[in-house]
């Protein structure tokens, strides 16, 4: 396919694209009644509408590292999924190949077509520069060639692809090809990019590879450049990857991790019309995120929260503070934020300051912020014999005649 007929194909698949997200979505004021704010949908309350953010996106879905849902539109419908699925296909090499192993280009992966890391029949690469090309240049030719290394054939690695998506529990996923091009029952959702997603990012050559916005990589006979398609690499504040796409069925689709003060979000937008569109709506579903789900103090050190009784004395008790400050992301649109004390009965002494004598649940909603240990303010020493003597028979009276 020649380069004009290419940028042809790309104009007709944006118009298409923006006719589908203009009939989809109101003309103004883009928040919709099902949206999701974390758990509860924006029509359901009046508050929510007028702080939810203003998308013009089919489908798409914002959580916190650990998967916690901020935001979601659609987040469950099966749509084309295009070069998002690379990340599957590094995902499944990376689990099941050796990244210094050597391969050889051979005539099917080189002529592939549509967006190309420049693949030359014969050259020979090692898996983690070829992996480079799948996350970073996007290139079906290299994700074409790990497939047959790594399944023995393309149609051995889509059904690896399948199991591990079945594995992951991605209900709305199920893969054709490696490399993402249009095709029959090749699709997935905004929920299991993400939660895909989520899952790569553990792996630290994942992370390294999809951060990465420009690098060379060598063969046996070339150098190749490699330029990730990702422009929110250079024009976003802590951003880390993930993997962009496009097709004539998808649209533009990006998923995207990035990271500020310690709170790190993965989000998908899905159906985007256009390249620059794509990047502005995920700009703006993350500056949303990052606004309200941010680094909040929750608790000072030595804090008081009760006092614990201390069973070898008649009336004396144990102050029972936070051990340390206590500092967690907290999602401001969720409910108010609450505290569980769960305190001892009593402790035995001798009682060691320090010594935990409860916990400390700090919760929003169902979900739990932060566990702290209570620990004794102070030391309490061991009573002499005499005054075992005397708390002995002080409890034997009470026992009998009440207090």
């Amino acid at each position: 396919m020649t380069s004009l007929s290419m940028r042809l194909r790309h104009l007709v698949a944006a118009a298409v694209a923006a006719t589908l997200l203009l009939t989809a979505t109101p003309a103004a004021g883009a928040v919709l009644d099902a949206d999701y704010v974390g758990s509860v949908q924006v029509g359901k309350k009046a508050e929510l509408r007028a702080v939810a953010p203003d998308l013009y996106i089919p489908s798409g879905v914002l959580t916190t590292i650990d998967g916690r849902t901020l935001w979601a539109r659609d987040p469950e419908s099966q749509r084309a999924m295009a070069s998002t699925t690379k990340i599957m296909t590094a995902v499944v090499v990376l689990e099941n190949a050796n990244l210094d192993d050597v391969v050889a280009v051979d005539k099917r992966a080189a002529r592939v077509g549509e967006s190309s890391m420049g693949l030359v029949n014969g050259e020979k690469f090692t898996v983690r520069d070829l992996l480079k090309g799948v996350l970073i240049q996007s290139g079906n030719d290299a994700a074409t060639l790990v497939a047959e290394h790594v399944g023995g054939s393309v149609d051995n690695f889509v059904e690896m692809m399948n199991a591990k998506a079945a594995a992951l529990d991605l209900k709305d996923t199920h893969y054709a090809n490696p490399h993402g091009l249009d095709a029959k029952g090749h699709h997935t959702s905004a929920d299991d990019l993400v939660s895909l997603a989520r899952y790569a990012m553990r792996n630290p050559d994942f992370r390294a590879i999809v951060a990465t916005y420009k690098t060379k990589v060598r063969s046996d006979l070339y150098t190749h450049s490699l330029t990730n398609h990702n422009s929110l690499l250079k024009s976003y504040r802590g951003a880390e990857g993930v993997k962009t796409g496009n097709t004539s069925d998808a649209g533009y689709c990006i998923v995207f991790a990035a990271d500020r003060n310690g709170v790190e979000l993965v989000g998908a937008v899905m159906g985007a019309a256009t390249p620059g569109g794509r990047a502005q709506q995920t700009k703006k579903l993350f500056d949303w995120g990052f606004k309200h789900y941010k680094l909040t103090s929750l608790l000072d050190a030595g804090q008081r929260f009760g006092r614990v009784p201390v069973s070898d004395y008649m009336e004396r008790t144990v102050g029972a503070i936070s051990a340390e400050a206590t500092s967690a992301a907290v999602f401001d649109l969720a409910g108010e934020v609450k505290q569980r004390i769960d305190l001892r009965k009593s402790v035995p002494a001798p009682v060691k300051a320090g010594e935990t004598v409860g916990t400390l649940t700090i919760y929003q909603g169902k979900t739990v912020l932060r566990q702290v240990a209570l620990v004794a303010d102070k030391d309490i020493p061991a009573p002499s014999f005499g005054q075992r003597v005397v708390f002995f028979f002080g409890k034997l009276w009470r026992g009998i005649f009440g207090s």
